[in-house]
């Protein structure tokens, strides 16, 4: 009855809260880089929702994705090619630090990539699996707050109760590097559609059985 209660209660959040929006990356998005480089600070690197006159701006677009790994309460499932942000990997840092409950599938191949910062989150204890081909694991998504990964949480960890969260996925063609975020033409969607998370979630968890764990001693940039 409890743990009715509280999912009547996330719905409602989850409804107040969602989110379907489209965030285009292009060769105008850096034109403001300089501007902000002198209001944060150089060597800043926590993307600041700073005022910007430019549409396109890079550093809010990685903003909106850091809000997101921001709000997470119990689970992130991060899908991705390529990660070499440091913005997105301190985000997932502060997330790990508020005990969110954080898992990785990379590439068997990029995954070891000099500036892979999979590398750091590896030490840190995230666990990390990718497969072992020569295909490419070319996926880039990230699930916050999965609903059926919240509710395995909640069985793992014997809980009546659970804060209220919800559940959303981004995804597009975007690569986690500061050559996708601040160079390159990409799309990322960013959604609280539960049929699209949901398959999302689905995908990620056939992976992560199909796939062998990678311990963090082997994970060493070449």
């Amino acid at each position: 009855v409890i743990w009715k209660l509280v999912q009547c209660s996330r719905s409602k959040r989850e409804k107040a809260s969602r989110v379907h929006e489209v965030i285009v990356f292009n060769e105008l998005g850096e034109i403001c880089a300089a501007a902000h480089m002198r209001n944060n600070g150089i060597g800043s690197q926590k993307p600041q929702m700073s005022p910007c006159c430019n549409a396109h701006c890079s550093l809010r677009n990685v903003a909106k994705i850091a809000e997101q790994i921001d709000r997470a309460v119990y689970s992130i499932d991060l899908a991705i090619f390529t990660f070499s942000s440091l913005s997105l990997a301190d985000a997932l840092k502060r997330a790990l630090q508020r005990g969110v409950i954080i898992r990785i599938i990379s590439d068997g191949e990029m995954v070891y990539c000099t500036g892979s910062q999979i590398t750091m989150l590896a030490q840190l204890g995230v666990p990390v699996r990718v497969p072992i081909t020569t295909n490419l694991m070319h996926n880039k998504f990230c699930i916050i707050g999965g609903v059926e990964r919240v509710e395995e949480i909640r069985l793992l960890r014997k809980l009546k109760w659970m804060r209220p969260c919800y559940s959303i996925v981004i995804s597009g063609s975007l690569n986690w590097t500061a050559q996708g975020l601040g160079g390159n033409w990409e799309n990322c969607i960013i959604t609280a559609d539960e049929k699209l998370t949901a398959t999302f979630q689905a995908e990620f968890r056939r992976m992560w059985r199909a796939f062998g764990r990678t311990e963090a001693s082997q994970i060493q940039p070449k």
